[in-house]
């Protein structure tokens, strides 16, 4: 029996026939096997085996099936090396492409065998961007659209395309890959070129497409005029039928290898109204009726009614779909309404806080109670307001924000007033009657000013404002260089009498002019001149005024008592003193000048401040 094995090179390839592609690698072994038959049985009559001598003559002939079953070894051994070849064969076919695509594979229209993933992903990439500029064409009317498939939100996935073709006869078990192989042989295999369609850029799109066409329809809607609702009517409007669109669109990605510029009429549809009449009336009906019964609100004592007419206007009613059915939610602007509610009761509400008016009796007493500030929380009001109106229709308690006073009159003593710190007089006989009265008056409006712990006192902001409106009269007053008379004359005299019981008290004296004229008046009663204090209020800028000045030094308040017995003016000024005590001396520096020195020393007498005050007449 004649042998054959296989060919004995390194490679299972001879060296004249190595594989040029899939089908000589296929090829190959097919030969190889027919080359193993024709030596294995080179003629079906001849004998199998040669005899060892010549065969008897009278040797009977084998039969045909003796002959066949001497056959069945070598049919096994074909088959055995056939499978073997053709494993061989595959094995060197998937190293060949180990990392790249099979051969004859293409995505759409474009041939991607036998490369890398990125090399396919450049191939393919140009494809990818003229199909998404690919354009097409709607109508309606003498409106044309023409856009992209880019902005319609369609998209070429080449990460998905690409790694489909990559796994084209990888996957499945080794029959499909086996049939894939000879799928190869017989033809290309085509891979989809997988796309995706973005519904916000393809909804921005028709967004878009039926502000152009501008019908669309207009839902009925309710009207608050003061108490009266009405209903205006609904329109039906044209809009694009986003749904027939959409399928158009569809149908052209199944086949975007073919894409082409199409141009056809925009499917429209009538774009119904979402709210009609008929929606709306019973809405009208409940509304009407909040509309009929008044909110009552409270504060203390005291009730209001807030009628339809002022919570009507007010009351917003937004339409939308709930399990697919419109509906009405009402609500209220609460901000618009806050207002509201300030200007109908605010001014009977608010008000600030009042400190209490206090005084000295053997202690600071309060002469006039203290009360908070009341502020209405306008927020918190409209909102109260709101739910009542559109729930229950309950009184509702005006919310308000109490601001205690900085003078409580139930709390006197946090004021650290307990003793007289320094006082002053001054002698005013003789004076003509509007100038009695302005001292007068200008007493009057500085007793009780508080001085905070380390505040200033300021005796213009003390007595505020000179002017006939507030009472003051024409009188002789020094004014620059000379005398005059003008609303306010005398009122210095009560500026030199803060002035003394400041001396007194050992206040810091932050600011002090002396007069231009040496005036008798404020000599009297054994105080020597220069002893009084100049105050002005000349310009429109009250901070550029003159004034009279001195610091509160002490860690309580102050409090400044100024009284009249005529003919004198009294100033007492109260507090919690450190122990310091005053020495003043007073001297003459001649040519119509004078001066006076105030030394302070503290509790242990060590002295903590020297001034001496000058005043130079003319």
């Amino acid at each position: 029996m004649s042998q054959s094995s296989l060919p004995n090179d390194a490679s299972i390839y001879p060296r004249n026939e190595s594989p040029r592609g899939l089908n000589d690698a296929l090829a190959w072994p097919i030969r190889q096997l027919d080359r193993l038959r024709q030596s294995v049985l080179p003629d079906a009559d001849a004998p199998l085996i040669a005899p060892a001598e010549p065969a008897a003559a009278n040797s009977a002939p084998l039969s045909r099936a003796q002959r066949l079953l001497r056959l069945v070894p070598a049919c096994i051994l074909v088959l055995v090396v056939l499978a073997l070849l053709l494993a061989v064969g595959l094995f060197g076919f998937r190293q060949l492409y180990d990392g790249r695509i099979y051969p004859a594979v293409a995505v759409a229209d474009v041939p991607i065998g036998g490369l890398t993933a990125a090399e396919a992903e450049n191939r393919l990439a140009e494809r990818a961007a003229a199909l998404e500029g690919e354009t097409f064409t709607f109508t309606y009317n003498e409106l044309t659209w023409t856009p992209t498939l880019a902005e319609v939100g369609g998209r070429v996935d080449l990460d998905a395309s690409i790694a489909n073709a990559m796994a084209l006869g990888r996957t499945g078990d080794a029959t499909s890959r086996l049939a894939f192989t000879g799928a190869l042989l017989d033809a290309d295999q085509q891979a989809p070129l997988y796309t995706d369609l973005d519904g916000a850029t393809l909804d921005a799109w028709f967004d878009q497409v039926d502000a152009d066409i501008g019908n669309i329809a207009i839902d009925a809607r309710l009207t608050i005029d003061g108490g009266a609702v009405a209903i205006s009517d609904e329109v039906p409007g044209v809009a694009v039928d986003r749904e027939a669109v959409t399928a158009q669109i569809l149908a052209s990605l199944a086949s975007l290898a073919s894409l082409q510029p199409a141009t056809s009429e925009l499917p429209t549809r009538v774009d119904e109204p979402m709210f009609t009449r008929a929606n709306l009336t019973p809405v009208q009906a409940t509304i009407e009726g909040m509309i009929a019964e008044p909110v009552e609100v409270t504060y203390g004592d005291d009730s209001w009614r807030l009628e339809g007419a002022i919570l009507g206007p007010y009351l917003l009613v937004d339409t939308a779909l709930e399990n697919g059915e419109p509906s009405a939610v009402l609500d209220i602007d609460t901000d618009g309404l806050a207002a509201a509610l300030r200007a109908e009761v605010g001014d009977e509400i608010n008000r600030p806080p009042m400190d209490a008016v206090i005084g000295w009796d053997d202690g600071v007493v309060a002469l006039e109670p203290s009360s908070a500030g009341v502020t209405i929380q306008g927020g918190a009001f409209a909102e109260a307001v709101a739910d009542s109106f559109l729930n229950s229709h309950q009184p509702v308690e005006i919310p308000v924000i109490l601001t205690k006073p900085e003078i409580d009159g139930e709390n006197l003593d946090a004021l650290g007033i307990d003793t007289l710190l320094g006082d002053g007089s001054s002698n005013y006989d003789g004076g003509v009657e509007g100038r009695d009265a302005n001292v007068e008056l200008a007493t009057e409006l500085m007793n009780g000013t508080l001085v905070p712990p380390g505040g200033t006192f300021s005796f213009n902001d003390a007595i505020g404002e000179i002017t006939y409106e507030r009472g003051f009269q024409e009188a002789l007053v020094v004014q620059g260089e000379g005398v005059g008379r003008d609303v306010g004359g005398g009122v210095c005299q009560v500026s030199t009498t803060i002035f003394r019981a400041a001396l007194n008290a050992g206040m810091p004296i932050t600011e002090w002019y002396a007069h231009t004229y040496r005036l008798p008046d404020y000599e009297r009663d054994g105080w020597g001149p220069g002893f009084d204090a100049s105050i002005l209020q000349w310009g429109p800028d009250p901070a550029e005024w003159p004034d009279f000045e001195f610091e509160n030094y002490t860690d309580g308040w102050l409090l400044v008592e100024s009284s009249i017995a005529y003919p004198y003016v009294n100033v007492a000024i109260y507090g919690s003193g450190d122990g310091r005590s005053v020495i003043i001396d007073a001297w003459e520096i001649g040519n119509n000048a004078f001066a006076f020195s105030r030394v302070i020393h503290d509790a242990q007498g060590n002295v903590i401040a020297d001034r001496t005050f000058e005043s130079h007449f003319k």
